[in-house]
């Protein structure tokens, strides 16, 4: 069984295959997931748990370099001399050409995964020969998934191939909805740090926009990541709105049982990627009402990135997304094709 750091059983760990007197297993690789296991809770953490027990219940052994830990993260150092399937969970391709030289001579197979929605800003933001370092960069990495394909504009043919886009989220291990009565006039939305791009003030002002027409509605803002000044200011607001809640960090059994309880959420992004906990909402049955600046998953109710063009998709409805510009595939799907791949070298 699994250890309570999500390594294996040191009691039960089978010996590495060069190990003496051991006859070399054929199997699936061993998957390291790079990421902060105990980080911050939030989309990543959430899709790379779910690729975790969809993994495990398949019997394919998963273990963390906890990168949010020097000390954990050293603790694995032992095993990287073994062949395994390297998942390098990130936002920030900065990180990426960072850590390419070592992820170039690790043995097994290596992946560059991609969760951000704003890949595409950052290459824009690259200098001429920023660019092309990160395009060396990227040959360290035996594949690259990402929730979208703004990267593979700026890559040469031999690493366009490489890329495979992604959902993040991954259904057969979302929370089953709870069984709490749905309040078709409770609102959610979920900020980063009070981030701007995810507009909280915004949906506030949609929100008050709703309570002119239904005049018991409400909004929980569902703040995590670092406790900022501008969640602090959601806070203070909401001391005087007596129907807007902040909660900061809730956990996941939390986030589930009040995506299962409201009847809209919203997702006013400026950018976005394949939100997770868009999927999680239309998973648990509330109405996902979205800004128009990003794709979203079919079913999404769109609007304009404006106060009152969200309030009147909340009450009214409006234009519903095909789903077009994401990907079906989940991460646990190209990691079996992965497996194939290298089963079939």
């Amino acid at each position: 069984m699994p250890a309570p750091d999500g390594g294996a059983d040191p009691g039960t760990e089978p010996a590495p295959d060069d190990a003496p007197g051991h006859l070399p297993v054929r199997g699936p690789l061993p998957v390291l997931q790079w990421a902060q296991e105990r980080g911050e809770v939030g989309g990543v953490r959430t899709s790379h748990a779910q690729l975790t027990s969809v993994l495990r219940a398949e019997g394919i052994p998963v273990s963390y370099v906890d990168t949010g830990s020097v000390r954990r993260a050293a603790s694995m150092l032992p095993r990287l001399t073994r062949r395994s399937l390297h998942l390098l969970h990130l936002t920030r391709l900065w990180r990426a050409m960072l850590l390419a030289p070592a992820f170039a001579v690790l043995p097994g197979r290596s992946v560059l995964v991609l969760h951000s929605g704003s890949t595409g800003e950052q290459v824009e933001r690259l200098t001429a020969w920023q660019r092309r370092v990160l395009v060396l960069a990227l040959y360290a990495y035996d594949e690259i998934w990402a929730v979208n394909d703004a990267i593979g504009a700026i890559l040469p043919q031999t690493l366009r191939s490489r890329i495979t886009v992604v959902t993040p989220f991954d259904s057969s291990a979302a929370p089953v909805p709870t069984p709490f009565a749905r309040e078709p006039h409770a609102l959610a939305l979920a900020t980063n740090a009070g981030l701007p791009h995810y507009n909280a003030e915004l949906a506030i002002d949609a929100a008050r926009l709703v309570r002119e027409r239904w005049s018991d509605a409400t909004l929980t803002v569902l703040a995590y990541g670092n406790d900022t000044p501008a969640v602090d200011a959601l806070r203070r607001l909401a001391e005087v709105e007596p129907w807007l809640t902040v909660e900061f960090d809730s956990t996941a059994d939390e986030v589930s049982a009040l995506l299962s309880r409201v009847g809209t959420f919203l997702r006013p992004t400026s950018w976005d990627g394949d939100s997770v906990i868009v999927r999680e909402a239309q998973a648990a049955g509330a109405t996902v009402v979205a800004s128009d600046t990003a794709p979203r998953p079919a079913g999404a109710v769109l609007a304009p990135l404006d106060a009152r063009a969200l309030a009147t998709a909340v009450t009214e409805g409006g234009p519903v997304s095909d789903g077009a510009g994401l990907a079906q595939t989940t991460l646990a799907e190209a990691v079996r094709a992965a497996q194939s791949r290298v089963a079939r070298r």
